[in-house]
């Protein structure tokens, strides 16, 4: 008698992969905001917090190549074809991206860390500039190290993408863990370094692998056109979305005093880890819904968006009642130095 062995749908692999290298990331995220404290000290972590908003402007420093990459891949499974140039020819556009950016950081990074720095301006004297520039470049390489997350992901093996982020958030915990326990002084920027570049190169180096392997393969001016097409709106709305959900980190560094800095940078990881749980399915179901419409399986597609829309409503607000009953237990974990007022 044959027992037949239930089979996990690929994606609750993926969203179950996810939600662990999530829940570490939002783990590190937390756990290092008291040693930072500790080495830096109130008003140098709220510099540091405010850097940190960097990251999600330079998520689009890859002008959504990665993203509409994934598209091409998922499309091309679908059909049985050969992606590979496709992957060829993004990673080139996302070299020319990364150059552009940088010269466009070290152009600007004088007049924009002049405004957005303006309230530590005595603490950081003359350092503003390169300090920006410093933490533009690193969050730059997570920017353009996630095509290959999204590689990953379209070839539905998304838990490896999963378990590298992960890891390379873990290594930037144990860099600072190190420098905390063996008393090292540290400035802003080697704390950001530390901490943040692990998880752009581990990312670059998986790039630099995938090239290797396609270094033979031909690409042709219609794989570039076709990359570049799709991206462009991709990146748009990656724009607009940062304008709308990023202008805070805009308005708190002119408005805030830097204990009231820390304990909104404290609020917002909290619900970072709420949405990383939630994100982390819609990240797995990307590529099958890309599968459902080059198939035309609109009832299936709208079905399984429709469930995750009411389910991810309810799972939010349910968070949202419990952190703010919790808040001040929760702060006080969290961040046992500072009051939550």
């Amino acid at each position: 008698m044959k027992v037949q062995l239930l089979k996990i749908p690929s994606h609750l692999i993926v969203a179950g992969s996810s939600w662990l290298s999530k829940i570490i990331i939002a783990g590190v995220q937390l756990a290092s905001i008291s040693y930072l404290i500790s080495i830096l000290g109130e008003e140098k972590y709220a510099i540091f917090s405010l850097l940190t908003g960097l990251l999600v402007w330079c998520s689009a420093v890859d002008f959504g190549i990665g993203t509409g990459l994934q598209n091409y891949i998922s499309e091309c499974r679908a059909k049985n074809k050969s992606y590979d140039a496709y992957i060829k020819s993004a990673l080139h556009l996302s070299f020319i991206a990364i150059i552009f950016f940088i010269a466009l950081f070290y152009i600007f990074s004088g007049v924009i860390s002049a405004k957005y720095l303006s309230s530590f301006h005595e603490v950081l004297q003359d350092k503003t500039r390169m300090l920006f520039f410093t933490s533009c470049l690193v969050f730059s390489s997570i920017g353009i190290g996630a095509i290959a997350y999204k590689i990953l992901f379209a070839e539905l093996v998304g838990w490896k993408a999963n378990l590298l982020n992960a890891l390379s958030y873990m290594i930037g915990m144990l860099g600072l863990l190190y420098i905390y326990y063996r008393g090292i002084s540290v400035d802003i920027k080697l704390s950001l370094i530390v901490l943040y570049l692990p998880v752009g190169m581990i990312s670059l180096c998986y790039i630099v692998y995938r090239y290797i392997k396609l270094y033979h393969v031909k690409t042709t001016k219609s794989h570039y056109i076709a990359i570049l097409r799709r991206s462009s709106g991709f990146f748009l709305f990656t724009l607009l979305s940062i304008v709308v959900l990023q202008t805070d980190y805009m308005v708190i560094s002119q408005r805030l005093t830097p204990a009231d800095i820390v304990q909104y940078t404290v609020t917002m990881k909290i619900f970072g880890l709420v949405f990383f749980i939630y994100t982390a399915i819609l990240q797995a179901l990307w590529p099958i819904c890309a599968e459902l419409r080059v198939k035309q399986q609109w009832k299936k597609l709208n079905k399984m968006i429709g469930v995750n829309i009411l389910l991810g409503s309810l799972y939010v607000v349910g968070c949202t009642i419990f952190i703010y009953l919790f808040k001040e237990q929760i702060f006080s974990v969290i961040a046992k130095d500072i009051n939550y007022q």
